[in-house]
């Protein structure tokens, strides 16, 4: 039994139809169906019967009625009581990140504004931040593009795109645009196939049939700038990592590689929003400002 299955039995047993009760609830029609005989199921009792096109509650739905009514007025007491403790400031928020060149500066400027609060960030696969976010090892995630979930809220931040990082002593730095066939047979700095940005370049290096020269393979965004800056090879790496030009690296975007991923904000929608996950989640907002400015 859940507070979920006790809401939509209260709304259930006021409407009496299934399908009026289901829409007020922004459920489906068997979803609440599955809610009611799950509920049933651990009463071991039944609680509606039909009634020609309607239902109508048995004694024994009448009876957990009163009980649900009270259940649902100490959860709002409780809830009620709760908001005492939002005015306290929590002492540690836990942020995963896909990349952590993603929240450089939010992380500056929280830990100047709240100093007493840890702000600890660890860096994982968009998919492994959201399953740690939903089951609450972490409480925000910034991440690439993914299918809803029911339990996050998921909020647009900006689109990222991939650029083409060239050493100055290479010749393809000195051309007008480069595409996909550029790069064949290149010395190429590109990170792990099992990363979600690595994956999408490996996939679309098949489909240009471009044969790469991988000589470095790499997990950080940073450690394949820091080899191209070394004049070692070429690297793809997201537009949101640049800081600026840079005198020994020519920054190009690449013609027919379509990226674009979006960078989501994501939490439980249970998620107490306090003073400082308020300011966190500003500094967060304002990204799309940041890297617009940075790519115009």
């Amino acid at each position: 039994m859940n507070i979920r299955q006790i809401e939509s039995f209260i709304m259930l047993a006021n409407e009496l139809h299934y399908g009026r009760a289901a829409e007020r609830l922004s459920i489906s029609q068997p979803s609440l169906s599955q809610q009611m005989k799950l509920l049933e199921n651990k009463l071991g009792v039944t609680l509606f019967r039909k009634a020609g096109r309607r239902i109508q509650l048995t004694k024994a739905g009448q009876v957990f009625l009163q009980h649900a009514y009270a259940i649902q007025k100490e959860l709002d007491s409780t809830i009620l009581e709760m908001k005492y403790f939002q005015t306290e400031q929590r002492d540690q928020i836990r942020l995963g990140v896909s990349g952590s060149h993603l929240v450089m500066t939010p992380f500056e400027k929280f830990t100047d504004a709240y100093p007493d609060t840890s702000l600890c960030i660890s860096e994982h696969s968009t998919s492994q931040t959201i399953a740690k976010v939903s089951d609450r090892q972490l409480d925000v995630g910034v991440i690439y593009s993914h299918s809803a979930s029911s339990d996050l809220v998921t909020e647009p931040l900006f689109t990222d795109e991939l650029f083409a990082i060239i050493p100055n002593n290479f010749e393809l730095s000195e051309k007008p645009e480069i595409h996909l066939e550029d790069l064949n047979n290149m010395p190429l700095i590109l990170l792990a196939k099992n990363l979600l940005i690595g994956d999408f370049i490996n996939k679309e290096l098949q489909k240009a049939k471009v044969v790469p020269n991988i000589i470095c393979e790499l997990v950080s965004h940073y450690a394949c700038l820091a080899y191209s800056e070394r004049q070692l090879g070429i690297s793809l790496i997201a537009g949101s990592m640049l800081q600026g030009e840079s005198e020994k690296v020519t920054i190009k975007p690449v013609e027919d590689l379509n990226f674009n991923k979006e960078i989501n904000l994501t939490y439980r929608k249970d998620l107490l929003i306090d003073e400082p996950l308020t300011y966190l989640f500003e500094e967060i907002r304002k990204l799309k400002f940041l890297y617009t400015e940075k790519t115009t």
